[in-house]
């Protein structure tokens, strides 16, 4: 990986739960054996072994402040939209991380809003390459029994349901318009 990927998430949640969930501290990840998993399925140059000081979140006070520091970052193109009709969060960096050490912390964002959500097998994050033309998925995450789980069987863009990966292209294109229309260089 050479470019940045994009991080993507599609979140059923109440606005209560979603309030709190942004009130509440970023919450530490520990090395278990699903990052072991996710780890071990990726192919990388030089790779070294997971440890438990490479799992680590954004230091920062509350999840709204990570999801406000990577909205300053004006060049990452990042969203956070709640869908109040729907009960939907979408949150994206379009271009987030160009290796899987700079992933970690992102995916413990997204892992750590399992236990706030609703339950719906809809709901899945996503790092992949959403510019450069690769069909190889970086990360994908599922939300199970109040868990965000790394599921290593999605590899590549075709593992992903079709009409899913659809909507996410589409809202992606739809935000990157947005985004890059008042982007000053």
């Amino acid at each position: 990986m050479s470019e940045p990927n994009s991080l993507f998430a599609k979140i059923h949640i109440t606005k209560d739960n979603f309030d709190a969930f942004l009130k509440t501290q970023p919450a530490h990840p520990k090395l278990h054996t699903n990052w072991l998993e996710w780890w071990n399925s990726k192919k990388m140059y030089g790779k070294t072994d997971l440890q438990e000081k490479d799992i680590y979140c954004y230091d920062k006070l509350t999840n709204a402040s990570i999801i406000q520091a990577w909205i300053e970052t004006k060049e990452s193109l990042t969203f956070s939209d709640y869908d109040n009709e729907n009960g939907i969060w979408y949150f994206g960096i379009i271009m987030f991380a160009e290796n899987y050490f700079d992933m970690i912390p992102g995916l413990a964002f997204v892992k750590s809003v399992s236990e706030f959500k609703d339950t719906n097998e809809d709901d899945f994050a996503i790092i992949y390459s959403y510019f450069w033309g690769s069909n190889d998925i970086h990360a994908y995450v599922c939300y199970e029994n109040g868990h965000g789980l790394f599921d290593t069987n999605i590899q590549h863009k075709t593992d992903i349901d079709s009409y899913a990966l659809k909507h996410m292209e589409e809202y992606l294109s739809k935000k990157y318009d947005q985004l890059t229309e008042s982007y000053d260089d």
